[in-house]
């Protein structure tokens, strides 16, 4: 099939679309690679990151004992029973009616509580519904926390 082109027209040369459509494809190429080694290294370090944090957290424990409700008050005793450093200790308690209350546990002596290797603290928390069903304490490592039923709990 010919292709004829009319007096007066224009068209560029085969030569030249190759040269362009080439460009246009190493410009496209250039930029989607750039993009991806940005995204692979943001990636990757995030993952890197995320990886060091839980295994140094797979060296936490914790230990809620000692539970006593009085009045509306709730204490006991938290142990960090293991290796490392635990913060923003938190209180989660579950009521029967399926509510839940959730409570920054502070040290005895000030502050937001936080724990050291072996270390002990005392926590008094008023507010507490007689209600509740389930305590739940947990840390900045998501894979250490401790439960407790309402049995582990004995009242005044």
């Amino acid at each position: 099939m010919k292709v004829r082109i009319k007096v007066g027209e224009k068209a560029i040369s085969p030569l030249i679309a190759t040269v362009l459509l080439i460009a246009f494809t190493v410009a496209v190429a250039a930029i989607v690679s750039t993009w991806l080694t940005t995204f692979t290294i943001t990636s990757s370090e995030s993952v890197t990151e995320k990886s060091e944090y839980e295994l140094y957290c797979t060296y936490g424990g914790i230990s809620v004992s000692d539970l006593k409700y009085c009045s509306g008050y709730l204490s006991g005793i938290v142990e960090n029973t293991r290796l490392v450093d635990l913060g923003n200790v938190t209180l989660q308690i579950f009521y029967t009616n399926s509510s839940s209350k959730t409570i920054k546990l502070n040290k005895s002596s000030g502050g937001l509580m936080s724990l050291q290797p072996r270390e002990k603290d005392a926590f008094n928390v008023s507010g507490v519904d007689s209600n509740y069903d389930k305590l739940h304490l947990y840390t900045n490592c998501s894979s250490v926390y401790d439960d407790a039923t309402s049995g582990d709990v004995t009242t005044c």
